[in-house]
């Protein structure tokens, strides 16, 4: 498959990166001299220097024969009118990322069906809906939907009083969910049922949405309350969230504290009911005086990782119960998480996970990436003739790293166990570590030979 990425920006060059790894033929398109040597550099795929919006460069490209444009320069205009122009030539996949809200907000139709782009992305707007999932579900660290909301997938981390603490999960009664992965010390396992859960594991578990409360409950995970968020940042992840929160009412007493004074200005104007500081973040004295300590929840969205990590801590240091901090850099995550803070999120992370539904075989409706060793969950629909169809879950060999944790037919939700037959047509979500991804899609696709 052949795909053309157009900016070599942060987003961009995550994406190259991405692709590249997944064997796929890439050509990055880039203005910026000094971003193309970068890219020659470090990754393995062809660059070339120019406009993307430029017909002459998009053939020079090989736009004819691409099967996928991503645009993701800082430019909107440039990005969508890439996408229009490799339309034209019958690239099969449009993306460009469009953060303008005027552009994409529209009352009255999608602006994917009115310009033809298969998806329009805004990685900040993504991040803000991500914190405001938290928002709404606070005991857990994230939370996931699928199938039309039918089925929840939750990251928790085990309680010291957890009662399945120490216990084999082929001891506890799994009847209602799946724990599709443990995450300790940063590594991912798919466990068996000899493995055992401790204290301050992380665990990502699927079920049933009506049954999750009382899965958790039954795990020692209990419901709590958000009744005050501060924002650190009024730039448009934060202006985002304070919107969204604003918009679904929830009861949230909301405080956004910004550094740039105008900028401070303009948000107030522009929010109803949250109280817009104008102030340094990591400003100790500030933070005490505006007693940031009795939030229930601190939120780092500014442009600076430094200065979201620094504010997170103090934040921390001052009483705050759960904090959220947004990084650029992938690779300084699991520090972050080591030092204290609870949640970190990449806008590029998120942004991967919704470009990768386009690349992966089959009839994909979603993938979403999981934890520092990028699992993936993958929610699709079993294609007819496949090798899966018609077998048991226990006499499919499905490769080390793997597992189903749910099966959706005819809209009823099926917590799977060994006994679970594969039909045509089900809608799968399945836990796969990266390198069984490939292996995992080969079950499912007709035409699939399976793994014996």
């Amino acid at each position: 498959m052949k795909s053309i990425i157009i900016g070599a920006g942060k987003v961009g060059f995550s994406i190259a990166q991405l692709l590249s790894m997944e064997d796929q033929d890439v050509v990055v398109i880039e203005q910026d001299e000094e971003r193309v040597k970068l890219i020659e550099e470090t990754l393995d795929v062809q660059v070339i220097q120019g406009s993307g919006a430029s017909w002459s460069v998009l053939e020079s490209a090989g736009v004819k024969s691409a099967e996928m444009l991503v645009a993701v320069t800082e430019y909107d205009e440039l990005n969508m009118i890439a996408c229009l122009l490799a339309k034209q030539y019958g690239v099969k996949t449009t993306i460009a990322r469009v953060r303008n809200p005027e552009y994409v907000e529209t009352p009255h139709f999608s602006p994917e069906s009115l310009l033809g782009i298969d998806l329009i992305i805004n990685p900040e707007r993504v991040t803000a809906e991500e914190i405001a999932k938290i928002i709404k579900n606070p005991e857990v660290l994230d939370i996931e939907y699928y199938a039309d909301g039918k089925v929840q997938l939750v990251e928790f981390v085990v309680p010291d009083n957890s009662p399945a603490i120490n216990m084999k999960l082929k001891d506890l009664d799994t009847s209602k969910y799946v724990i599709v992965s443990i995450a300790r010390k940063h590594k991912m396992i798919v466990p068996s049922g000899d493995d055992v859960i401790k204290a301050g594991d992380h665990v990502y578990l699927m079920a049933n949405t009506a049954d999750m409360p009382d899965v958790l409950k039954s795990l020692g995970i209990y419901r709590r309350k958000i009744e005050h968020v501060t924002i650190l940042g009024a730039g448009r992840t934060g202006c985002y969230l304070a919107h969204i929160i604003e918009k679904e009412k929830l009861p949230v007493n909301i405080k956004i504290v910004e550094k740039d004074e105008k900028r401070a200005r303009e948000i107030s104007a522009k929010l109803k009911y949250s109280l817009v500081i104008h102030g340094d973040g990591s400003d100790l004295d500030l933070l005490e005086n505006e007693n940031i300590g009795q939030s229930d929840l601190f939120v780092a969205v500014t442009d600076d990782d430094k200065i979201n990590l620094l504010s997170c801590l103090i934040a921390k240091n001052l009483g705050v119960k759960k904090t959220i901090a947004k990084i650029k850099r992938a690779d300084i995550m699991p520090l972050m998480e080591q030092i204290g803070i609870d949640i970190v999120l990449s806008p590029r992370i998120l942004t991967a996970g919704a470009i990768l539904k386009y690349i992966r075989k089959g009839n994909v409706v979603s993938v979403t990436v999981l934890g520092d060793e990028r699992a993936e969950l993958l929610e699709f629909y079993v294609q007819p003739g496949s090798f899966a169809v018609g077998k048991q879950l226990r006499k499919i060999k499905f490769p080390n790293g793997s597992v189903v944790g749910a099966i959706v037919r005819n809209g009823k939700v099926i917590i799977p166990d060994g006994n679970s037959k594969i039909q045509p047509d089900d809608q799968l979500m399945v836990f796969s570590l990266p390198r069984s991804i490939h292996k995992v899609e080969k079950l499912f696709i007709n035409g699939g030979k399976g793994l014996w």
